[in-house]
């Protein structure tokens, strides 16, 4: 009879421990949750790729020596070592991770001393 007991009280505390083991490994794994904001992201990125647009054509800038506006894509600014690519090769759109940015059309414009630059969207 004591031994009945005795599973009894021992079930009841493995069944709480359980429980309570289970609730509090819920709470703590939403803690370790991210919540990126991929627009924030993706800006970061298109912002790398104007700084490496505007480095390319300040240190290149005998190709404006005919006309005051280029156009290069991304895959040639990783080609000439203006940005870092990924073990890929590819800089990957945040928006959409099967996506690459590499055949993005990267407008640079020489407006007197100036380097202009936009990203096409």
């Amino acid at each position: 009879m004591f031994k009945d007991k005795k599973i009894i009280a021992l079930s009841v505390i493995l069944l709480v421990f359980t429980i309570c083991y289970f609730v509090v490994a819920n709470k703590i794994s939403y803690a370790f949750e991210t919540d990126y904001d991929l627009k924030a992201t993706y800006d970061s990125v298109i912002e790398t790729i104007k700084k490496s647009a505007t480095s390319y054509g300040t240190d290149k800038s005998e190709l404006f020596n005919e006309n005051n506006t280029i156009y290069v894509k991304v895959q040639e600014l990783i080609d000439e070592k203006y940005l870092v690519p990924n073990e890929d090769g590819n800089i990957t759109n945040p928006m959409d991770a099967n996506d690459t940015l590499n055949s993005k059309m990267v407008k640079i414009k020489k407006d007197e001393d100036k380097i202009l630059v936009e990203v096409d969207s």
